[in-house]
């Protein structure tokens, strides 16, 4: 019985759903919305899939035409693993997989590749460490190897100097990123929810009911909720909301491999002491996805690739290609271009605006937000609407910015 009237509910909740969506194309702009997001990427696309899976009347607004290749969600794919250093993030990350799995049977889809993860790191062994413990507090598992037991295991492939600390943890693999953001979005419109891309926001005015204005038309909502990624900053500052964001622009590089099909039997890997990373590659057939997980700063994101200088910004990485990865050509084949919003701390940012509780915001989330963006986009959804949050969120307070900001409304 249960079942059952769980399949009514879902069932009602399309109808009206489809109802509202067929209503609110005919004409958007005289309808007050139960929530308008801010922003296409990730984490917003799957704020606005929970919100319509409550039965929210929900706009998804993007200033650009999507897909694309401006923000920091493009891509084929990402690395998903629950070992971090915070206990927040590693419970997150493990509820996040069982959502991406969730996603992955509503839409027939297949999303996620088990790989296992290398974890790398050389004296002190900090990360290493936090990251051992990660591992076992969520309930995992990890063996540890030694750099010859790596050698010997992908011989010709991965090599590291003597030293180094190394561990293989098995549940870790990679998310398709893009056929991910695609799946979302079929569900929002399945559920009856609305996008709208190619339209920017020129003025948010803050208020019970908040007027969000466009370059197209305005918009009317009871909630608010900003997911801009680099360009938060210039939504959130006319309401007084002056965050300490710094935007990288990230080469995302592919190399050759020497012998084709090698990079394949290398699991997902991340080296601590070098700040690298690496997967194999679903985007380009003979290629491996290799990346330092840091960039160039940039003034502003609409200036992503002013100041783009291949040889002197990829120098490192070559070095590290060349020295540790033999089986790979020691030049990118391609290198592709995306942006990492930061904060100070590099964790993330998740809160409402102290004078106007209905508008919520999240942002910062540092290269790593991606894997978490099913939990975060749903605990958006209840700190917006008041709703018990399933998350202790506190260390994500904007109120622990107030030093780097002269806003005294933080």
């Amino acid at each position: 019985m249960q079942n059952s009237s769980a399949q009514q509910l879902s069932t009602n909740q399309r109808l009206n759903s489809r109802k509202f969506s067929m209503q609110s194309s005919k004409d958007s702009r005289k309808m007050t919305y139960d929530c308008i997001v801010i922003g296409g990427g990730i984490v917003g696309t799957s704020s606005v899939y929970h919100l319509t899976m409550r039965g929210k009347k929900t706009l998804l607004l993007d200033q650009f035409p999507l897909p694309h290749t401006r923000g920091s969600s493009h891509g084929a794919s990402r690395i998903l693993r629950s070992s971090y250093d915070k206990p927040l993030y590693s419970h997150m990350t493990v509820e996040a997989m069982l959502l991406w799995k969730k996603l992955e049977q509503e839409t027939k889809t297949k999303l996620f590749r088990k790989t296992g993860i290398l974890v790398i790191d050389k004296a002190p062994y900090e990360e290493f460490e936090k990251s051992c413990k990660s591992v076992v507090e969520c309930g995992g598992q990890y063996q540890e190897i030694s750099p010859e037991e790596l050698e010997r295991r992908y011989p010709g492939v991965m090599s590291l100097p003597v030293g180094h600390r190394i561990y293989m943890e098995n549940d870790a693999g990679t998310l398709k990123a893009d056929k991910a953001l695609i799946s979302l979005r079929e569900q929002i419109k399945c559920f009856g929810g609305l996008i709208q891309d190619e339209e920017k926001v020129q003025h948010i005015f803050p208020g019970e009911i908040v007027t969000v204005r466009t370059n197209k038309r305005t918009y009317k909502t009871k909630h608010l909720i900003v997911t801009a990624g680099a360009w938060t900053s210039d939504l959130l500052k006319p309401l007084g909301m002056n965050l300490p964001l710094s935007v990288e622009r990230i080469s995302v590089c592919y190399w050759k491999e020497r012998v084709p099909g090698s990079s394949k039997k290398l699991p997902v890997f991340i080296d601590y002491s070098q700040d690298m990373y690496g997967l194999p590659c679903s985007e380009y057939s003979g290629l491996m996805k290799v990346c330092e997980h840091s960039g160039v700063k940039i003034t502003h994101p609409d200036k992503r690739d002013a100041t783009f200088n291949q040889t002197k910004d990829l120098n490192f990485i070559c070095d590290y290609v060349r020295e540790n990865l033999p089986g790979l050509e020691s030049k990118p084949a391609i290198v592709e271009s995306c942006m990492y919003t930061l904060t100070p701390d590099s964790d993330f940012v998740i809160d409402t605006l102290p004078r106007y509780p209905n508008i919520a915001f999240g942002a910062g989330f540092s290269g790593h937000g991606f894997k978490m963006a099913p939990v975060v986009g749903r605990i958006l959804g209840e700190l917006v609407f008041g709703d018990k949050l399933s998350y202790d969120i506190t260390s994500l307070s904007a109120k622990r910015f107030a030093k780097y900001s002269d806003s005294s409304k933080l």
